[in-house]
């Protein structure tokens, strides 16, 4: 039985980093603390309630457990259309963005190679060496703040003979940068080199759809978009994304698609949400308003060095890069019920660097006020 007191500090020393975010029930039984108590920074998702729609809709499961998903998900296909200007033909739903970043090796060849701008969300890497192909690391530097410096940048990209796959995030997880300056750059030298171009939008709707790749390079053949709708409209449990990528490209996928692999319920629920203007509009203002109050905040700490974003999440680093400052300030969070998500594992990053969401003002100010507290005791 899980002791409900919060535990000294000493008792969360030796707990070990997760190694994904919003894992609160594995944390909390290593390092015995009362789930139910922990406060989950390390999972990026609207901490505002889900659309209205979602309590309606869940009143119709039982109704929708008796049937059969649409194998075509064509309603939710047709509400993404429209919502966003991207012809129908031209959108996959799956079961979350995470299949289609696993269905994403199918369009290369043996030989071909992949390089990943760094840091990145760490399954791409996963998806393409679970299919023989390892991928390059196109480092971007937190000293430069994650800026691309092309004339550097594609020198790099050109010692990859058999380059066939460039993905990059936007905004980037960990770090919520957008790139959309560079991106016309990018895509004329993927077009050039008959390079695909993913572009990872998991986090886009937090920011502007405005920013979007898909309105910088429309309908170009080389271009893959990777959308998420569990992480803007708060519904993780469900499963469901979507990418945006030519016709032909989703042939070549769809063979290797699972059979009915998006529930019912996910497509019913997904058809509607991405239609709730008034949601998207309340979540981006909402959104904006606290990562900017966070931000400031955490910028007073001079101990450490917070990155701008525009995603609800925000990415900072304890200066001159200490590890052992780092992990004392985690397992002192832990020791408040406070859990972040270190990005030790992400490639470019290091232990001294952590990610933390937005969540509501008062478990942002109590995650401000303990990392106050500990620094002011340094």
């Amino acid at each position: 039985m899980i002791d409900n007191k919060i535990p000294e500090k000493n008792q969360v020393s030796d707990i070990p980093y997760p190694s994904h975010g919003g894992n609160p029930q594995a944390v909390a039984k290593s390092s015995c603390i009362d789930a139910d108590q922990l406060i989950d920074f390390s999972a990026s998702i609207n901490p505002l309630p889900p659309p209205n729609c979602v309590s309606q809709l869940l009143l119709e499961t039982p109704r929708l457990l008796r049937e059969y998903p649409d194998p075509d998900c064509s309603l939710i296909t047709r509400r993404i259309s429209q919502a966003t200007g991207v012809p129908e033909n031209w959108i996959r739903v799956t079961n979350g963005s995470t299949e289609i970043i696993y269905l994403l090796p199918h369009l290369l060849h043996e030989g071909q190679e992949v390089a990943i701008f760094d840091p990145c969300f760490s399954e791409y890497e996963k998806a393409f060496q679970a299919f023989g192909f390892r991928p390059n690391s196109i480092a971007l530097s937190a000293d430069k703040k994650f800026q691309t410096d092309p004339s550097t940048l594609f020198s790099q990209l050109n010692s990859i003979n058999e380059l066939k796959v460039i993905v990059l995030g936007n905004p980037a997880s960990p770090t919520g940068k957008l790139y959309g300056e560079f991106l016309p750059n990018l895509q004329e030298y993927c077009e050039e080199r008959n390079i695909i171009l993913v572009l990872d939008e998991a986090f886009i709707d937090f920011s502007s759809v405005e920013f979007s790749g898909w309105n910088l390079l429309k309908r170009s053949a080389n271009l893959i978009l990777i959308r998420s709708l569990t992480k803007f409209y708060s519904i993780p449990g469900l499963r469901i994304g979507y990418g945006i990528l030519h016709p032909e490209k989703i042939k070549q996928i769809d063979k290797y698609q699972y059979p009915w692999s998006v529930n019912a319920l996910a497509q019913a629920v997904g058809a509607e949400v991405v239609i709730d203007k008034t949601f998207q509009e309340k979540s981006r203002s909402w959104i904006t308003d606290e990562r900017n109050f966070m931000f400031q905040a955490l910028n007073s700490v001079q101990s450490i060095e917070v990155f701008s974003s525009e995603a609800n999440f925000l990415l900072f680093r304890i200066r001159n890069n200490n590890k052992a400052i780092a992990h004392d300030l985690y397992t002192h969070l832990l020791s408040q019920s406070l859990l972040i998500r270190n990005c030790g594992n992400f490639k470019g990053l290091d232990e001294s660097f952590f990610r933390v969401s937005v969540r509501e003002r008062k478990d942002n100010q109590k995650l401000l006020d303990s990392i106050y507290d500990y620094f002011s005791t340094r």
